[in-house]
């Protein structure tokens, strides 16, 4: 594998190093800067360990580098390198038109029978390690079976959020209390824990001080497992199985670094980490809003209609988002048949669908279809065959499911399924548990991920509350593009549908800003198009989405209280923010506009009654063992207002967020 960056050169700090690439002698100790200079690394050549420093605090201490026999392998560096990089590329799509890959590298040649370059990049969001070896060698060889990686905080008081599951994020995790598991107790994927589980996924977020985060996690894993970490004490271990990976590179072991939790939200290290595009041609690449059929099943429309797996459905789906300026809609499971029936041909639809029918239609209306497809469906058919006829359908992207994400097996299937619908202009989003590390820069088709707790799915898992959505944010929403399926607009009749298994604790605002607010590529609606017709002026927020930016900003952010981002996409500006259960009182300030220019401001707010909270049963297995049914109910969450106003730059908005609320605004030159 190529290392990217390899071969460019960037100015740099001249006390630091020159242009180009400079060897040298190896000392006892080596430093790094970030660019900016914040950020110093420091190495102990002679143990091969670092430590890190953040505007002169220490937050790393001495931490161990290298792959190596077993644990007591010495390892010894022969020789350093220096380079550095500094060019700015352009994202296919994303929260940024333009992204600066500015860092400046160190290689350590490592000498004897694990020999190896330890690679250290330091930019200014962050550090990131990987290793290299010899073209003659293979991880499998024995000189390499052991992974010494570690990152070794420093603070008195941390900390932690992180996925408690594939899916689940956890609380506020104090970790000088946290304790292993006693009395047998284990993981349930679909349950929450308080103790310290022997392995914790990635990305793992630690609040070292007041001024000082990181996150934990990796970048470009394409040839390999994904690793996950062991905490002992305040030091964390990479866990990996390093001999099964393939090629000569390892992904990379990433810490972002930030004095701010908004600095976790607006850093792109773990994009600059990864390859440029693969592909030539990215103008069929086009991120979106989708109408979706999954949760609507047994909902009624107002005229009584009842929503499934069937031509009249998706042909309602499809007009209501030609009306509305939505872009696609997504078929779900079990149009082509069982999904997990390998004899179900994933090019044929059941008697209920005219798929054809139905693909003619959207494309009269102007809206791209997707269509689900089962792993079992990708890998049991002929994978060329099965996209050609999608191809001659006109589907523009499919929802690759229920594929297993962790080793490199699995994961190399999955690029092969990435690459081959790139050949036939086939856009992706990935379900289930696959992690993301930044691929979809070399990748762009792939749209999204299910790494979150997709909002309604299971009914033995438990709702996301206000705090936790805004967790999710700071942890799943920081590695890249996740799928979380917001915008349920029919809060208080929804839970009576068949596929939708628990409560959601959100006012409807809410619902709107997480549409913004959570990373994707694809935004998929869960509702039926009548809810959102009777709420169409809010509405209206979601539908104007274009979900690819020219800029991002962070307006306000603290891990599991709120969180308020401006993007721009042109000459208008979208907001969005999230209070937790408190609710919260605040204010925008519009310094990000362009002077000299009014604005017409729509903004979209929770009336003053609103609140998140429901009654009975929070899902439908709590039900069943209380003997409660769930029927339509009664709340506050769909309370809400609308209100136009004009605008300059330098003028300061109220913003007032129910409890479990948002706010959204719309911001746009005046006609």
């Amino acid at each position: 594998m190529t290392e990217e960056g390899e071969n460019r050169r960037g100015g740099m700090r001249a006390l630091a190093f020159l242009f180009g690439l400079i060897g040298m002698s190896t000392h006892a100790a080596e430093t790094l800067h970030s660019p900016d200079g914040k950020i110093e690394v420091s190495f102990d050549t002679e143990s091969l360990s670092y430590s890190v420093e953040l505007m002169d605090e220490a937050i790393i201490s001495k931490s161990a580098l290298g792959l190596k026999a077993d644990a007591k392998a010495v390892l010894e560096v022969a020789e350093a390198t220096r380079s550095s990089g500094g060019d700015t590329w352009t994202p296919v799509w994303g929260n940024q038109a333009k992204i600066r890959d500015h860092y400046s590298e160190l290689q350590l040649k490592v000498g004897g029978p694990s020999a190896q370059t330890v690679i250290v990049r330091a930019y200014d969001d962050g550090i990131a390690i990987r290793y290299q070896l010899p073209e003659a060698q293979k991880f499998s060889d024995a000189a390499y079976a052991f992974e010494s990686t570690e990152v070794s905080f420093v603070s008195e008081t941390p900390k932690a959020w992180f996925p408690l599951t594939q899916v689940l994020v956890s609380d506020e995790t104090d970790l000088n209390s946290w304790e292993p598991a006693k009395n047998g107790e284990k993981i349930n994927k679909n349950a929450r824990y308080d103790f310290k589980p022997k392995v914790i996924r990635t990305p793992f977020v630690v609040k070292l001080s007041k001024k000082a985060f990181i996150s934990v996690h990796e970048a470009a894993v394409v040839e390999s497992d994904v690793a996950d970490l062991r905490l002992n004490g305040n030091t964390l271990t990479y866990g990996s199985k390093i001999n099964a990976a393939g090629g000569q590179v390892t992904p990379w072991r990433t810490v972002v670094i930030a004095q701010r939790p908004a600095e976790l939200i607006a850093s792109s290290m773990i994009l600059n980490l990864n390859q440029p595009s693969a592909l030539k041609d990215t103008s069929w690449i086009k991120p979106g809003v989708t109408m979706w059929d999954w949760r609507a099943h047994g909902a009624h429309a107002d005229d009584g209609f009842e929503y499934g797996i069937n031509t009249e459905s998706y042909i309602r789906f499809i007009d209501f988002a030609a009306e509305a300026g939505v872009e696609y809609l997504l078929i779900d499971a079990e149009w082509y048949g069982p999904e997990r029936d390998t004899k179900s041909d994933p090019k044929t639809a059941i008697p209920e669908v005219d798929i054809e029918r139905v693909c003619a239609h959207a494309k009269e209306q102007g809206v791209g279809m997707w269509l689900y497809v089962n792993d079992k469906g990708l890998t049991k058919w002929d994978l060329d065959e099965t996209l050609s006829v999608y191809q001659k359908w006109g589907v523009v992207g499919i929802k690759h499911g229920f594929g297993a994400s962790q080793n490199r097996h699995s994961i190399e299937k999955d690029l092969k399924v990435v690459k081959k619908c790139a050949e036939y202009g086939i856009m992706l989003v990935r379900h289930e548990s696959a992690k993301p590390t930044g691929v979809n820069r070399t990748y762009p088709n792939i749209m999204s991920y299910e790494y979150v707790n997709s909002m309604l799915d299971s009914a033995q898992r438990p709702a996301a509350t206000p705090s936790r959505v805004i967790n999710n944010l700071f942890v799943f929403g920081t590695v890249g593009p996740v799928d979380r399926s917001c915008g349920m607009f029919d809060l208080d009749t929804f839970i009576t549908r068949e596929k939708c298994h628990r409560q959601i604790p959100s006012t409807v605002v809410s619902q709107a800003a997480q549409c913004f607010l959570f990373p994707s590529g694809l935004v998929t609606l869960p509702d039926i198009p009548d809810a959102y017709r009777r709420k169409v002026d809010l509405f209206e927020f979601i539908g104007k989405l274009p979900m690819n930016w020219d800029e991002t900003k962070v307006l306000e952010a603290e891990i599991g209280e709120c969180i308020t981002l401006a993007r721009r996409a042109g000459d208008e500006w979208f907001v969005g923010a999230l209070a937790d259960e408190q609710g919260r009182e605040t204010s925008v300030g519009l310094d990000f506009l362009k002077g000299g220019v009014t604005y017409d401001v729509t903004l979209y707010e929770d009336a003053p009654e609103a609140h998140y909270e429901y009654l009975g049963p929070l899902n439908k297995i709590e039900a069943r063992k209380t003997k409660a049914k769930l029927v339509a109910q009664k709340t506050r969450r769909e309370l809400y207002q609308v209100k136009k106003i004009t605008a300059k730059k330098g003028d300061t908005l109220p913003v007032v967020i129910a409890p479990g609320g948002g706010h959204c605004m719309w911001i746009r030159p005046a006609k």
